[in-house]
């Protein structure tokens, strides 16, 4: 006998079809994200490959006076680099967390030959200062043999750019 007021009751199903609906909710929610670690893995990966002539070229300054920077860009790859920007940046000694001050305006080379070290001479700004103590970072960007853009910070790893 009924003794509900109400004579149309919904019927929720029994146990073992929430069971079932809760696994194959489950199931389709771990496939997703195995598969969204798989793309993330092989990004990473076609990345690494892709860094591979931009991880051989870096960027060293050298203080030279008061007003003088040696930049010095090697290209330690077989295969020429193209359209290299040089920035030097001076890093704030008492405050690390401030950015870094430009030094002066950006130096362009059209080509650096693979297995080449090309040095740049930057001539820096008159408001600046440079003493010995002194740590100058390097923005390089450059274009590699295979036509990516990269952009590397003093040692730091190449990334791409845009």
């Amino acid at each position: 006998m009924n003794w509900s007021p109400i004579q149309d009751v919904v019927d929720w199903g029994s146990v073992p079809d929430w069971f079932g609906a809760v696994g194959s909710i489950a199931s389709v929610l771990f496939v997703y994200l195995g598969l969204r670690r798989e793309i993330r893995a092989r990004r990473n990966d076609d990345l690494r490959v892709r860094a591979t002539q931009a991880r051989l070229v870096s960027a060293v300054a050298e203080i030279r006076g008061t007003s003088v920077l040696r930049v010095a860009v090697a290209n330690e790859s077989d295969a020429p680099v193209l359209d290299v920007v040089v920035l030097a940046r001076l890093a704030p000694p008492d405050d690390p967390d401030a950015p870094p001050v430009g030094l002066a305006p950006a130096k362009q080379v059209r080509r650096i030959p693979g297995r080449d070290v090309h040095d740049l001479f930057v001539t820096v700004a008159a408001e600046h200062r440079l003493r010995p103590a002194d740590t100058v970072l390097v923005d390089l960007t450059f274009t590699d043999h295979d036509g990516n853009r990269w952009h590397r910070i003093g040692s730091g790893q190449p990334e791409p750019v845009g």
